[in-house]
């Protein structure tokens, strides 16, 4: 069974229509004469047609040639139109870049979209929130701020920068139940737990250590609900330094960070040329670099 017609064939006959020789489409195609003999039997081959009739060093389209023509000359003016709609893309500071990231950076985040808009009017940014990473390679997002660096080499690292956790408590429950001195001392204050989900992750399996068995209690799922209890008074509990310290309900028990972890904002190589990309990653790092003591949990 003959192959389909593929863009090969379309641009031989392209090119000996133009030319109107077969010496003309070699110099436009730039091959030998043999090359284009070759490559007119194959596509004639694919189409199950004559396309051209010669006539010594001159030839003529047949009918189906003229149609193959037209139709490569359609497919040419298509292909022209999307490499300058890509072009363009790739070169306006307009459109929307999307960053994906976990809840916690969507707090710090939150004012950042309308400081790219401030700069570049034309230029949106989307915070896409979620635990697992997204698949950049498939376009569900162009920017990723994750914990686990990329092992995949079409993924980029940008900027790495540590994300510190600290143990709070509300400053309503030190004032009823006293500050621990030191960490051990935690082991007689009521905890609030993280869920099985969260354990893996050493900041939050941190507090386990200093649980009493058989002790009532309910466990988290989510940072969001951990930091409402801790707030509420119902125990001392391990949040993300950057969102505990905003938090003028909370006050941070111990000045040092319990743990830091690495994070990592990464983007798609093919996005490399991407004027939109650079100018908000550019500014995405900059955010983190000044940043970079606070989100650490480094104080004062």
């Amino acid at each position: 069974m003959p192959a389909e017609p593929d863009w090969n064939d379309f641009r031989v006959i392209l090119a000996l229509g133009r030319a109107g020789s077969v010496a003309g489409a070699a110099r436009s195609l730039r091959v030998d004469p043999s090359t284009v003999s070759r490559r007119l039997a194959t596509a004639e081959a694919a189409f199950g047609a004559v396309l051209v009739v010669r006539e010594a060093r001159e030839f003529s389209l047949t009918r189906e040639g003229k149609s193959a023509f037209a139709a490569a000359e359609t497919m040419e003016a298509a292909a022209d139109r999307a490499r300058a709609e890509v072009r363009d893309a790739r070169e306006a500071l307009e459109g929307v870049v999307r960053i994906a990231c976990p809840p916690v950076a969507i707090r710090y985040l939150e004012d950042f979209p309308g400081t790219v808009a401030a700069r570049h009017p034309e230029l949106g940014v989307e915070l896409l929130s979620g635990r697992a990473p997204v698949n950049l390679s498939k376009g569900e997002a162009d920017i990723s701020i994750r914990a686990v660096r990329p092992t995949d080499m079409d993924l980029a690292v940008a900027h790495s920068f540590g994300l510190g956790s600290g143990v709070f408590a509300a400053k309503t429950y030190i004032e009823a139940h006293g500050r621990p001195a030191t960490p051990a001392d935690i082991s007689g204050y009521a905890l609030v737990q993280y869920a099985e989900p969260f354990l893996h992750m050493p900041p939050f399996a941190w507090i386990e250590q200093f649980a009493g068995t058989g002790k009532p209690g309910i466990r988290v799922d989510n940072i969001d609900m951990a930091q409402h209890r801790i707030a509420g008074g119902q125990g001392i509990g391990v949040l993300y330094c950057i969102a505990g310290d905003a938090d003028d309900r909370l006050v941070r028990l111990f000045d040092e960070p319990i743990d830091v972890i690495d994070m990592n904002i990464v983007y798609h190589q093919s996005m490399r040329g991407s004027v939109r990309l650079r100018a908000v990653l550019d500014m995405l790092i900059a955010f983190h670099i000044e940043r970079r003591a606070a989100l650490a949990g480094q104080q004062g």
